[in-house]
């Protein structure tokens, strides 16, 4: 079971928050959740404290339209304010912790190379500091109204994370109607255990094969609630390789998870979540490796305690 009370959507007026309101309005009426909404105001950083005021009709003069276009979601559900910071994503931060945000919708503008270097990414940084999952949405990226079916992109490793990634996607998957594709890259490289021992380098090809057993065994979970489920093993670098299979596949979502590196660590190991955030086809719903999560976590013990 899914536990979203609260969603809280930053819009810039743009069209990529545009796409991202619309995630953010089906996923509110789905979940009976309320929707806070707020434009944020950069300030001197010597006034850097959270300032709130209320400011009504936010989302008709942004977007030119409101919350009632979505027929169940009550305007009593709708908290609008306007959020003064010395950064927009410092206030969008300090909002998401204050007022104990569930999860975050935005829009991304997938930024690349050096004009990413010089300006920064909001979304990124919400991503990484984020205590809540976030999900992010670029311009190109479907609403979900636009679509009645589709694929959900799973990728995972062998890292414990992947128990919690998969009951994500066994809880939100028939919020949107979709069946699940979960992907694995194998990084001939590194080498984790659940391939086996091998005293020479590996065949890549093998690796698959065991790492496509491995994964089908946990698999069984989504499929006993009645989710469609397939398994893709790929060889190569992980974020190119998932970018790949979601266009391959034409993914409406990807999930993806992020063990929320910052600094030195992730200058110098990248991020494969950052990655995909900017360059995805579709909306990435980002899980934390931290803190609490929103769905129960059982599949791990679903498995160790199967015949």
């Amino acid at each position: 079971m899914v536990h979203v009370d609260r969603i809280l959507f930053p819009t810039d007026g743009s069209e990529c928050a545009e796409r991202a309101r619309r995630h953010a309005l089906y996923l509110a009426d789905h979940f009976d959740a309320t929707l806070h909404v707020i434009w944020v105001e950069e300030r001197p950083a010597d006034l850097a404290d959270v300032v709130e005021v209320t400011e009504g009709d936010l989302l008709p003069d942004l977007h030119g339209t409101s919350a009632a276009e979505s027929p169940h979601l009550a305007e009593a559900r709708v908290q609008e304010r306007t959020v003064a910071h010395s950064s927009v994503a410092g206030g969008i931060l300090a909002y998401t912790v204050e007022h104990d945000m569930n999860l975050v919708v935005l829009g991304s503008h997938g930024r690349r190379g050096l004009r990413r270097l010089v300006l920064g990414s909001v979304a990124e940084e919400v991503v990484r500091k984020a205590p809540c999952p976030v999900v992010t949405v670029r311009r190109g990226a479907l609403a979900p109204d636009a679509r009645t079916d589709g694929t959900m992109l799973v990728p995972v490793d062998f890292s414990e994370q992947r128990f919690r990634l998969l009951a994500y996607a066994r809880e939100l998957a028939p919020v949107y109607g979709m069946d699940v594709r979960v992907v694995h890259v194998v990084e001939v490289e590194e080498v984790p255990d659940a391939y086996g021992t091998y005293d020479s380098p590996p065949d890549p090809g093998q690796l698959a094969e065991r790492a496509r057993a491995a994964l089908d065994e946990e698999l069984d979970p989504l499929r006993d609630v009645g989710i469609n489920v397939s398994v893709d093993v790929r060889t190569g670098h992980p974020a190119n390789e998932v970018l790949t299979e979601a266009e391959d596949c034409r993914a409406a979502y990807i999930m993806v998870a992020t063990h929320g590196r910052t600094g030195l660590e992730r200058m110098l190991m990248g991020s494969v979540a950052e990655k995909i955030i900017r360059q995805a086809p579709c909306a990435v719903y980002t899980v934390k490796s931290f803190g609490p999560s929103l769905v129960d976590d059982k599949l791990e013990a679903e498995k160790e305690d199967a015949p």
